[in-house]
């Protein structure tokens, strides 16, 4: 088995601030998933207009749960102290609406999670941050760690059984590779909301930086006297 998990979005300048919005969102998902409200509260053909809302506090397993939140954790903790807690608030609520509509009127059958709004959000710490580094731990585990190991002989024998790598790609980079991945996604697999979701979400990050204040998107420019 093979894995690429982002690790840290690493940018020029270091930010400070704790990124409350965040933290307190990537609570909530997990107290909803760890009280099993995801059963109620997912959007839908007929559900309750709030579903619109809610279902982007819920997974559909543990795994879904932890891969979005730590894609979170690295995304949208530089994003939070980028824009606030004010207006980080207002993109991942208003975000979910807007995909949550989509999926109450559209869909015929039921949707739940917060992937849609995590990509909008890695799409506005693409945009607002395009000097950043993100750091890509790419994890092999047993029995492909064995043809690893074959063609580089490890240094420990725990290598045997799980060997990782680290690797650092412009973070800009990703604003053209994501969108590829997910049409690349939606042609192979066939007809799925979950890439069309994704594509949908980072469309609505797109839109948040255009109406974001420009003391917020271009504050570190104007500071500094660049026209």
């Amino acid at each position: 088995m093979f894995f690429i998990l982002p690790w840290k979005l690493k940018q020029p300048t270091p930010q400070t601030g704790a990124p409350v919005a965040n933290l307190t969102l990537v609570a909530i998902n997990v107290i909803v998933y760890l009280f099993g409200w995801c059963e109620f509260w997912a959007v839908g053909p007929g559900t309750r207009w709030l579903s619109v809302l809610t279902y982007a506090f819920c997974h559909a397993s543990v795994w879904h749960l932890v891969v979005n939140m730590w894609a979170f954790w690295v995304f949208g903790n530089p994003v939070n102290r980028r824009i606030g807690n004010a207006f980080y608030l207002v993109a991942y609520l208003g975000t979910a609406v807007v995909l949550g509509l989509v999926a109450r009127l559209l869909l015929s059958t039921y949707l739940a999670g917060s992937s849609g709004v995590l990509f909008a959000v890695i799409a506005i710490a693409l945009i607002l941050m395009p000097g950043a580094v993100l750091q890509i731990a790419c994890v092999a585990l047993f029995p492909l760690t064995v043809v690893v190991g074959l063609l580089a002989k490890p240094k420990q024998w725990w290598y045997w059984i799980v060997r990782w790598a680290m690797f650092s790609v412009p973070a800009l980079w990703c604003l053209v590779l994501i969108p590829l991945i997910q049409l690349w996604s939606f042609f192979w697999s066939g007809w799925s909301w979950t890439p069309v979701a994704h594509l949908l979400g980072m469309v609505c990050g797109v839109a948040v930086v255009l109406l974001l204040p420009t003391r917020i998107t271009m504050g570190r420019r104007l500071s500094a006297g660049i026209p």
